[in-house]
């Protein structure tokens, strides 16, 4: 009895071994491809700020940049930070990053143009950051399902492993944004909430 317990243990743990260290592979692809899609997500954000017109009262001043707020986890940072301090349409985008638990995120939000949420926000969270963002001229841009039905503006969602955009032509109407005929070719379009 002897010999074939020690059999199985010899087949037994190095099959163990081999499926854990795929377990970690599959871990670190999709980690990987998630922060990938990250730094996509980035720049698109970055293409947006030359593809959307935003009403002169959106700025206090012509010097003024680019105020984007994105709420987020952690690892995002880096991906975004590759697009802060560039120039686009003669203005240095700024990027900021919050917490819909932090105390001044409002403040955040009532000084920006582009305001960015992440899948890991709570639904309540997103809704609460719609609301104060209210009918400002700021592009509203998230992740979760049915953002841009629940008055966000443009909504990522990836089908096929390929990363799409909807845009809801009404939210953005009543934010007073204009849209390019290139960037709304490019997007899924939606009328109403």
């Amino acid at each position: 009895m002897q010999p074939l317990t020690h059999k199985i243990i010899k087949v037994f743990i190095p099959a163990c071994i081999c499926q854990f260290l795929l377990f970690l592979l599959a871990i670190g692809t999709v980690h990987s491809q998630n922060l990938e899609e990250y730094r996509v997500k980035a720049a698109f954000v970055y293409n947006f700020t030359k593809l959307i017109q935003w009403p002169q009262k959106a700025f206090d001043n012509e010097g003024e940049p680019f105020n984007i707020v994105v709420f987020g986890n952690e690892y995002m940072k880096e991906y975004f930070q590759t697009i802060d301090g560039k120039i686009s349409t003669g203005r240095v985008i700024s990027i900021q990053y919050s917490d819909p638990n932090a105390f001044d995120y409002k403040q955040m939000l009532a000084e920006s143009q582009i305001v960015f949420i992440s899948r890991h926000t709570r639904l309540e969270q997103v809704l609460e950051i719609l609301s104060h963002v209210g009918n400002r001229p700021v592009l509203t841009i998230g992740e979760v399902k049915n953002f841009s039905r629940a008055g966000g503006i443009i909504q990522f969602f990836t089908r096929d492993d390929h990363l799409h955009f909807e845009i809801n032509i009404k939210n953005a109407e009543a934010h007073q944004l204009k849209f390019s005929s290139r960037l709304l070719k490019l997007a899924v379009i939606v009328n109403g909430k």
